[in-house]
């Protein structure tokens, strides 16, 4: 992979490794400094394929490929509009056909391949599908936050648990506390043995219970499912297993056009396997055997020996 640089300066990271760089939807890269010069009338051309930019269409570089980071804005661009979900077609194969579509936009606008005629697709399926997309656009903004809203209570429950965590804890401690205390008062006031004073006190401390953290009931859940189908709390969506007939093995039978080939386990007793290194450790944990290459091996050796040049055996 070339090496990131500005187009415009030619700097690189190498060079200078405190460069921010930003890129524009032509995907080439610039540095912070040749943005402020280059657009500082808000528009301009692009100093390597001068296509038109404007000065806030620059986002900042993640990856080091800047053709990555202009396909995930592409990608994200044009599923705002492209939000169609399978239950809006009559049959799979509709939607893996509209999915299809859709990856053959961006990859034509990433690509820079009918960019016109592309845009022009885009308008058009907009203008024909003005009422899903603003519904699915609406759709989707319902459940992000009720979402939202779910995670923050889950932030909120969760530091809830830390807080009476954290409280037990200092109670339990203070009590510990209180019963040293009363040790040391025992200890200077009393005409006992010390040993049998300790040992009482030890006793109570370890009676001391240990807090459990009680349970608590989660808030509900408003919704139950996101537009794809999924519902929440599950992993994925439940896999279909169509039943059909068992597998039966076949053996393959090999058309050499030569002599009989032995069998894989007649290969050592006819001494095939006399000049052959065995397996080490790691191939037969990987699952190699020798026999099976030397099998290969012999089955090259005799094949096509009774073909004649006509072709023919």
């Amino acid at each position: 992979m070339e090496e990131l640089a500005c187009v415009r300066c030619m700097s690189s990271k190498f060079r200078n490794p405190n460069l921010v760089f930003s890129f524009n939807v032509c995907g080439h890269t610039m540095c912070a400094n040749c943005i402020e010069v280059a657009f500082m009338k808000g528009s301009g051309p692009c100093p390597k394929c001068l296509i038109p930019l404007r000065r806030n269409g620059f986002k900042l570089q993640q990856f080091e490929d800047a053709s990555v980071d202009v396909e995930v804005e592409t990608r994200k661009r044009i599923l705002q509009d492209y939000n169609k979900t399978e239950d809006d077609f009559e049959s799979l194969d509709e939607y893996n056909e509209y999915l299809v579509e859709i990856e053959d936009i961006i990859y034509n606008l990433v690509r820079n391949i009918n960019v016109t005629e592309t845009r022009e697709r885009i308008d058009q399926y907009k203008r024909e599908n003005k009422e899903i997309i603003m519904r699915n656009r609406m759709k989707l903004k319902r459940e992000e936050q009720a979402l939202d809203e779910l995670i923050e209570e889950e932030k909120m429950h969760s530091q809830y648990k830390r807080d009476e965590v954290l409280r037990d804890e200092a109670e339990q401690r203070n009590k510990k506390l209180r019963v040293d205390s009363e040790l040391i008062d025992s200890l200077a006031r009393s005409n006992s043995d010390a040993r049998d004073i300790v040992n009482t006190y030890t006793h109570k401390k370890e009676e001391i219970p240990v807090s459990k953290p009680k349970a608590l009931s989660k808030p509900p859940i408003n919704f139950t499912k996101f537009s794809t189908g999924v519902k929440f709390n599950q992993s994925s969506m439940p896999i279909s297993i169509k039943e059909g007939p068992l597998f039966k093995y076949e053996p393959i039978s090999h058309q050499l056009n030569g002599p009989a080939c032995p069998e894989i386990t007649q290969l050592e007793s006819l001494g095939y396997m006399k000049y052959i290194r065995r397996e080490s450790s790691q191939e037969l944990a990987g699952g190699f055997l020798i026999k099976t290459s030397c099998l290969h091996y012999v089955q090259e050796c005799v094949s096509a020996l009774y073909e004649r040049k006509t072709g023919k055996v």
